[in-house]
């Protein structure tokens, strides 16, 4: 491949960036979490219960200090009702499949561009 100057490819990343963002966006994942995110919002009430589920799931997800097995069972009873609603679990459900889909994206660039990390 020709070197291309510095500007110049910092353009062509850009505009492959771009084009990345874009299919994403449009992505059939992307509009039905566009969507649901619509629905849920004509719902206050539901909307709270569900960001409520949204951080302490995230919280959980980030700690170290504890038994996640018993931890996600745990966060699972307590929002029992909350996932028996149809709404709501569509909503989590079209939240989960876009962040699968950026999941993928990064997982793939991190198998092709290759960084040396050294172990202790």
């Amino acid at each position: 491949t020709l070197m291309r100057s510095s500007a110049a490819s910092d353009v062509y990343k850009r505009q492959c960036l771009d084009s990345l963002i874009l299919e994403m966006q449009e992505s059939r994942e992307y509009q039905n979490y566009l969507w649901m995110e619509q629905e849920i919002s004509r719902d206050p009430e539901l909307k709270r219960r569900i960001d409520d589920y949204r951080i302490k799931n995230y919280h959980l997800q980030q700690s170290d200090d504890v038994d996640l097995f018993d931890a996600v069972d745990a966060l699972e009873r307590d929002f029992y009702d909350l996932r028996k609603n149809q709404k709501a679990n569509a909503y989590l459900e079209a939240e989960l499949a876009v962040c699968k889909m950026i999941q993928k994206v990064q997982q793939r660039i991190t198998d092709e561009i290759h960084v040396f990390v050294p172990e202790y």
